[in-house]
């Protein structure tokens, strides 16, 4: 099961210069799923890591979490 990374989606939605509205705009997705995520009140969905991953122009594998 694949597991974001939190502070790696942070780190780039930083670095996209993106708003937490602005990145759930871009993903298609309701802001409050995003905050959930973020937060930890949500876990995201595989397809939530593919639609915020080609938001922000990177590979799913940048967004995932490391198995070490």
């Amino acid at each position: 099961m694949l597991k974001l990374d939190i502070k790696k989606l942070l780190l780039l939605q930083a670095k996209a210069c993106l708003n937490t509205n602005e990145l759930a705009e871009r993903a298609n997705m309701p802001r409050i799923t995003l905050t959930n995520i973020i937060h930890g009140k949500r876990n995201a969905t595989t397809k939530t890591i593919g639609l915020l991953a080609k938001a922000l122009g990177v590979e799913v594998i940048e967004l995932i979490m490391d198995d070490k």
